[in-house]
């Protein structure tokens, strides 16, 4: 990374994304003294309180995305404490991960805040990554039979697996790998990434071909789509990844910084306006090429 592009990353008036590349990308640990400052000023700041205030309201989605934003923040359940476990369970007990499309994400960032090794969270995430199928992705989960008749074959719904692949690159960072890893992969790599099996220049799903954050249960971008990948092992000279990389470049700027293509009216969190640089696509990007 460029050490402009990572000083920019740096600033202190996003200590969100501060901490996230201190972390992640810069490998410092837990005990790290520049980390410490970090999430101490992140713990004070007015967006983790609007993290928290949703976390504690009364609506499932809303608690949903608070866990969606403290997990991308680069935050744990040993950094917010009392606050967050007693919501955490409430909404598993309340939901049994069923969020609609939403469960593999959710358990995704589950991991990511640290409760992947909890019986519940880990007897749910082994049930969901059984579910893999022949193609190396996953099935729709709709019970409306014009969508999703089980008496007829279907191939696996690519919005979908996106998810689940978010979370087996978590698991693969927290030195957990699963054992459908390389099926999963195959399933992306095969498509060089984004693109249908049956024709290579149009892509799956329009939304993965742009830098759509923070992500929706059914939309994922293509930064942390090829961020994922790289996770998970999938060396940056393939034929795939080049042609990951080919997408994301599509959005850089001069500068090196990367554009926010999309986001949903009302984000899980404010990560950046729609069509303007952006240091969350900018920090998943250089992720994807380490």
């Amino acid at each position: 990374m460029d050490s402009t592009i990572l000083a920019w990353l740096l600033e202190e008036d996003t200590p969100e994304v501060r901490l996230r590349t201190l972390k992640e990308y810069l490998k410092r640990p837990e005990d790290d003294p520049e980390a410490a400052e970090c999430r101490a000023r992140l713990l004070k700041s007015k967006t983790y309180e609007r993290a928290l205030k949703k976390l504690g309201t009364a609506k499932n989605w809303a608690k949903y995305d608070a866990i969606l934003a403290l997990a991308e923040w680069g935050l744990t359940r040993a950094d917010i404490g009392k606050d967050i476990d007693g919501e955490v369970f409430g909404l598993i007990e309340s939901t049994g991960f069923k969020m609609l499309c939403g469960e593999p994400l959710l358990l995704r960032n589950l991991v990511k805040l640290g409760y992947g090794q909890e019986g519940i969270v880990k007897d749910e995430i082994a049930a969901m990554l059984g579910g893999i199928k022949e193609d190396g992705g996953f099935g729709c989960i709709s019970t409306n039979r014009k969508i999703n008749d089980p008496r007829k074959p279907h191939k696996s719904c690519a919005r979908l697996t996106a998810e689940y692949l978010l979370l087996c690159a978590e698991l693969r960072l927290q030195g957990c790998p699963a054992a459908c890893e390389g099926a999963l992969t195959h399933y992306f790599t095969k498509r060089n990434i984004f693109y249908r099996t049956d024709d290579m220049v149009t892509p799956m799903v329009d939304v993965m071909l742009g830098t759509f954050y923070p992500p929706d249960p059914i939309k994922i971008g293509a930064h942390q789509i090829v961020y994922a990948l790289r996770a998970l092992g999938c060396a940056p000279e393939s034929e795939a990844m080049q042609a990951g990389y080919r997408v994301l470049r599509q959005h850089r700027l001069e500068s090196g910084r990367y554009v926010l293509t999309a986001s949903k009216s009302v984000p899980a969190f404010k990560a950046g306006n729609v069509g303007e640089e952006n240091k969350w696509v900018t920090l998943y990007a250089c992720m994807a090429e380490e």
